[in-house]
């Protein structure tokens, strides 16, 4: 009985997580898009401010999901995890598929940002 609580209470942690990294990650891709509508700026900006919208929200999921032990698996977790629904959510929106290649990179990036993540809360949480 006790063990299921404990899967549950794991489970929802990474829940949290993932739904609070896509929902950061859609405002804040959202934001600048709006942003960029009034200020004129060359691709080479566009492409690293959306991985640092991207990888701030997996920080931002982690750090305000993940409580205990297993910090690391449940922060690499929400990394992947959340990276892929947001693909698919951009993928949905633009209609099309864009770049496997560019996904495969978000993934590994957005998954050792999890594990960063959930280095950092574990070291922060228990002060």
């Amino acid at each position: 009985m006790f063990n299921l609580a404990k899967k549950k209470d794991y489970v929802s942690q990474i829940f949290k997580g993932v739904v609070t990294a896509v929902l950061v990650t859609l405002i804040g891709v959202l934001l600048f898009a709006f942003i960029l509508s009034f200020v004129d700026l060359s691709g080479a900006v566009i492409k690293p401010v959306n991985q640092f919208i991207k990888l701030s929200a997996v920080f931002l999921g982690c750090f305000f999901s993940i409580k205990d032990d297993g910090a690391v698996l449940k922060g690499g977790l929400i990394g992947l995890l959340s990276t892929v629904f947001c693909f698919l959510l951009f993928c949905l929106i633009a209609g099309a598929v864009t770049s496997w290649l560019g996904f495969l990179i978000d993934v590994v990036f957005g998954t050792v940002m999890g594990v960063l993540s959930g280095v950092i809360t574990a070291l922060s949480s228990r002060r």
